[in-house]
């Protein structure tokens, strides 16, 4: 199930309750079709995802946004309007997929009159629009609609903002009994039916009143599915929830279906997602639900899994088609080591042919092209035709014959090692290729790309490199307090910490004067301080990851990392630091 007209209408409900009244902080293009609003209210912030994807358009709140462009147009123009504006306003257009958010701009920004970022999240026709609200002209766009790409409606700047063509459908929750039974009296009603008639109903949600209706879809049961599905488009009568394949006894979890769970924990990496939706869908009969406290939490749980399966499948797919570039390879020097092995095996003809030839010297003249001897290493002693190089004498043709010999002898040998070498390795091609069909993680499938890099099956961009080396398996530990801590697992590891991942704002720990791993507490949101729970644990991570693991108390040293120097020509993981404190911990690891 996409993103639909219930969900934007329960994410505005939540919007409403979260940021209404925050201030826009930041605005980042994620990639050419998503940015993200980061959005402060005293002192917490919240982000705002809205992406544009032809698939996966939709809105909605998101944990924290994975890093962006380094720099865009659309984010830029909209920072330089927006930017510390208050957010006045939020509404669903209708119960179109529309999301309406008003801004009143500082005085300090280009023009004080309030403007309006404008989402249309209509699969590929999605679009996000900053709107002047005193002129209702547009300002600019996340994509340029001109008269060659849409008949009906131009999406260009210092064009007048026109709404997406309304439909003239019934508003859900202002259909009484009465009305709906009419609609549908004395008629065969499908899902397509409801669609086009009532407003608010994605195809999902009208299958899902058919299939409640059951087989007699009479207009009591009609009545009474519709009743079930469109109560949710209250926010108190929704559960959101992501639903994914059951296991194949159909059986259900008790731990991983318990309502109220909100992490995605719950959502393994081997599991299949089906859809999210704000109700159970009856459309979808074996399935599980796991169930969230907002809408939100759902759908980022929700296209959070469905990414992960398209690059599960994108890589997948990559690993696949090196595989049979690689076999089809294999297959071709086969064939092609078969043909030399059958030419080397006629060694022996060119041995006999030189002793024949040999054998009959005083027949043969120089300028001859061939010579018919008797071969008396045949049985019938029958006659063999023996071509010659008329530029050679005949001792020269003759020891042509035998380096012939001499070559095919000994290049047999050396191909059927050859043939025997590359039989093994279309054998660990073929156990690759079911290693790639196997994987159920895309951990497990970049694990199995690392080894093509290395084996140089697949050439590794530098920002590929980087990009693997800025995620390396660093071991990660959530504090009490929810702060992240990062660990080193060897001095190459340490070093990456230090020099790619770690920032000013973080706090380093080290065991004191000891050998050990380098820890780092994130603080991406550059908090005066940690909270102490936070320093302990991380500081008996890095006496745990130490020398004096096992030791009764070890002291371990913390201070800010941008008092953490590496001086040049130093080896991995070598620093000096100051403004240290102490703390002395026993050595634990609590996950």
């Amino acid at each position: 199930m996409s993103f639909d007209s219930l969900a934007l209408h329960l994410v505005t409900d939540e919007l409403r309750h979260t940021i209404l009244n925050g201030t826009i902080r930041h605005i980042e293009q994620l990639n050419s079709h998503s940015i993200v609003l980061k959005i402060s209210q005293s002192t917490t912030s919240h982000f705002l995802l809205i992406s544009t994807h032809s698939v996966h358009a939709r809105a909605h709140l998101i944990e924290r946004p994975p890093k962006g462009q380094s720099r865009s147009h659309f984010a830029d123009f909209l920072m330089k309007h927006v930017r510390r504006g208050q957010l006045t306003g939020i509404e669903q257009v209708g119960l179109d997929r529309v999301l309406k958010l008003t801004i009143v701009p500082t005085s300090d920004v280009l023009a004080t009159s309030p403007k309006s970022i404008i989402a249309e999240v209509m699969g590929k026709y999605s679009n996000i629009i900053l709107v002047d609200e005193a002129s209702g002209n547009i300002l600019e766009s996340i994509k340029h609609i001109d008269e060659t790409m849409s008949r009906y409606r131009e999406v260009l700047p210092g064009l007048a903002y026109t709404p997406p063509p309304q439909q003239d459908k019934w508003h859900p929750l202002k259909l009484d009994r009465g009305t709906f039974v009419s609609l549908i009296e004395n008629r065969k009603v499908g899902w397509r039916f409801l669609f086009n008639q009532i407003d608010g109903l994605s195809p999902t949600l009208a299958k899902e009143i058919i299939a409640r209706a059951g087989d007699r879809s009479t207009p009591a049961n009609l009545w009474d599915a519709y009743q079930q599905v469109v109560v949710c488009f209250q926010p108190s009568h929704s559960r959101p929830q992501v639903l994914i394949e059951a296991d194949g006894d159909g059986s259900v979890k008790q731990s991983q279906s318990e309502e109220g769970a909100n992490s995605h924990d719950y959502l393994d990496e081997g599991a299949k997602v089906v859809a999210v939706s704000a109700l159970k869908l009856a459309q979808f009969a074996n399935t599980e639900s796991r169930f969230f406290e907002t809408m939100s939490e759902a759908l980022s749980a929700y296209y959070d899994m469905v990414t992960r399966d398209e690059a599960m499948q994108s890589e997948r797919n990559t690993l696949r088609q090196v595989l049979d570039k690689m076999r089809a390879a294999r297959d071709r020097k086969q064939v092609s080591l078969r043909q030399d092995l059958a030419n080397a095996e006629q060694a022996e003809d060119y041995r006999i042919k030189g002793e024949l030839l040999t054998a009959n010297l005083h027949q043969v003249e120089r300028g001859q092209t061939v010579i018919e001897v008797q071969n008396y290493y045949s049985p019938d002693l029958s006659a063999l035709q023996i071509e010659l190089e008329p530029q050679l004498s005949p001792s020269e043709n003759a020891q042509r014959y035998f380096k012939r010999y001499t070559k095919a002898k000994r290049g047999s040998s050396v191909i059927h090692r050859l043939i025997a070498d590359n039989e093994a390795e279309q054998e660990v091609l073929r156990a690759y290729a079911l290693e790639v069909e196997e994987a159920r993680s895309l951990k497990d499938l970049r694990a199995i790309r690392s080894e093509f890099v290395k084996k140089g099956w697949i050439k590794e961009t530098k920002r590929q490199s980087k990009q693997s080396e800025s995620a390396g398996a660093f071991r990660k530990y959530t504090s009490p307090d929810g702060f992240q801590i990062y660990v080193g697992r060897n001095s190459k590891e340490n070093d990456l910490l230090l020099r790619r991942i770690a920032s000013s704002r973080d706090m380093w720990l080290h065991a004191k004067q000891i050998h050990g791993s380098h820890v780092i507490i994130r603080n991406p949101e550059n908090k005066p301080g940690i909270p102490m729970p936070t320093l302990l644990a991380a500081a008996q991570i890095a006496a745990f990851f130490s020398k004096a693991q096992h030791a009764s108390y070890v002291p371990v040293d913390y201070t800010w990392f941008r008092y953490v120097v590496k001086p040049k020509g130093t080896a991995a993981g070598f620093v000096t630091y100051t403004h240290e404190k102490t703390l002395y911990v026993e050595p634990s690891v609590r996950r």
